[in-house]
């Protein structure tokens, strides 16, 4: 949480070697996250590997990734800093294929709120969707809902693991079954918020209004602290 009438330092974290995978290109989207953000908080860059950079972050942004085709290597360093900044009551948002990384150690699927399930999730074509939204009137205190269904030019992650404790607040209908892709998870006395945003395959994502703007006012609430959102 920052103080009114300052400015809170915005970590973004890009995945880097076995936190980044061949289909994403991570830097790009860190870079757009970077421009929709800016105008909320002091943006600071890093990846997986500058782990140090990361202390004292007022929102982490996680924009990482793993290959579901390789071995999973040990990433305690990268979760020990998630969780340090977690236990300290501090925000996290979590992009993407975020639900994909750290897949050795069983304390980021706890603190993200739900999983990529390897063999389960999967993703249709990317291509123009339809985004369905929990209605604003039926928004809960502490959460920013979308104003609206919406399309975006994206990839709709399907049948992720969600635990049973977040607030889904968008979702997408596949083969007549909905999906949840966005959720918020309120902070509690074991932890900052955390948010999920299943969205930003590509730098497409972030150039559909609808979801640049909840991006934004989401990290504005953040950083706002509990209670605070619009």
């Amino acid at each position: 949480m920052t103080e009114a009438g300052t400015a809170g330092r915005i970590v973004i974290v890009s995945g880097a070697d076995e936190h980044a995978d061949p289909w994403h290109a991570l830097d790009a989207t860190s870079a757009a996250i970077a421009d929709v953000v800016s105008s909320v908080g002091e943006v600071q860059m890093a990846t997986t590997s500058d782990v140090e950079t990361w202390a004292g972050a007022d929102l982490l942004i996680l924009n990482v990734s793993g290959d579901l085709a390789v071995p999973s290597r040990p990433s305690t360093t990268q979760v020990d800093a998630i969780e340090t900044h977690h236990r300290a009551g501090r925000p996290i948002l979590a992009m993407h294929s975020s639900s994909l990384a750290f897949r050795d150690d069983g304390r980021w699927p706890r603190i993200l709120g739900g999983r990529w399930v390897p063999g389960v999730t999967m993703h249709p074509q990317i291509g123009n969707a339809l985004i369905q939204v929990t209605p604003a009137e039926d928004a809960s205190p502490g959460w920013v809902p979308f104003a609206a269904d919406f399309f975006v030019y994206d990839e709709r992650y399907t049948s992720l693991e969600v635990g049973e404790d977040v607030h889904v607040v968008a979702r997408h209908t596949e083969d007549g079954t909905v999906h949840p892709l966005v959720w918020w998870a309120h902070g509690s006395p074991a932890g900052g918020s955390v948010v999920y945003d299943a969205l930003g395959h590509g730098v497409e994502s972030f150039e559909c209004e609808a979801h640049s703007a909840w991006l934004t006012e989401t990290a504005a609430a953040l950083l706002a602290g509990p209670g605070e959102s619009t």
